[in-house]
């Protein structure tokens, strides 16, 4: 089956870009230094060394005004001002924020770092800390923690003072900082290390397994693999053990 063209497609003249239908026809004007590929209806583009975002009908839908974009992804696109680029082309400095597919600053331009999109929030830094903002722009936690994780099935992973516990989407802390390595959770649980063994705990903190094993493998399926020493078995989600003999 062959690929289905996009709806426009970039066009390059000399070395200014545009886009065109699939039968050449010039859609957008070719005046860009650069342009992206349509994500969600929306195309970032480069002018005057400036970046900025179009819809399919080539109207702006914000000036074009940053020094780096990035593609829309779930409705939002981050944004930056004073970002540079090192001989490598790794694009460093400057403060992030965040617009919706309205070109509205949803999250201004002020946080170190963003990270992507989960269950409604997103992952911010600012001096070397992280916290969590909502895409209203509220920072549902204070900008503390020493790394965190993405939101999964309500909670998220965060470390504090070398250790790591478990925040739900008010920013309440629902599992304390106890362990020093979690996972995601899946089904309810999640896999946590405590003095050096792996067990699983739910989602209020309670324990469904002893932390006595070495491994712990849990891709979200309904077993979830473990591994003692050079043996390896499997646990259900009640924490009920398979082993062979």
């Amino acid at each position: 089956m062959a690929e289905q063209l996009p709806k426009l497609i970039r066009y390059r003249k000399k070395d200014k870009w545009g886009f065109c239908d699939k039968n050449k026809k010039i859609v957008i004007q070719i005046k860009y230094e650069y342009v992206g590929d349509f994500k969600e209806g929306i195309v970032k583009v480069k002018l005057n060394n400036k970046w900025g975002f179009i819809n399919e009908d080539g109207k702006e839908i914000t000036d074009l005004i940053y020094d780096f974009v990035e593609d829309f992804d779930n409705g939002y696109a981050k944004i930056n001002f004073g970002m540079k680029k090192n001989d490598k082309e790794e694009v460093f400095g400057g403060k992030w924020g965040v617009i919706n597919s309205k070109g509205k600053e949803v999250i201004p331009p002020q946080y170190h770092s963003i990270g992507d999109f989960f269950e409604g929030m997103f992952p911010v830094k600012q001096n070397n800390k992280w916290g969590f903002v909502n895409t209203n722009g509220q920072q549902v936690t204070a900008i503390k923690y020493d790394s965190i994780g993405d939101f999964s099935e309500g909670l998220a992973a965060v470390k504090q003072g070398g250790f790591w516990g478990f925040i739900n989407n008010l920013g309440k802390q629902v599992i304390q900082n106890n362990y020093s390595a979690v996972g995601e959770f899946h089904n309810g649980i999640v896999k946590v290390e405590l003095n050096g063994w792996w067990g699983l705990i739910d989602k209020t903190g309670k324990g469904i397994t002893p932390n006595k094993y070495d491994e712990i493998i849990d891709n979200g399926g309904p077993l979830v693999m473990v591994r003692i020493k050079k043996q390896w078995g499997y646990l259900d989600r009640n924490g009920t053990e398979f082993f062979e003999d």
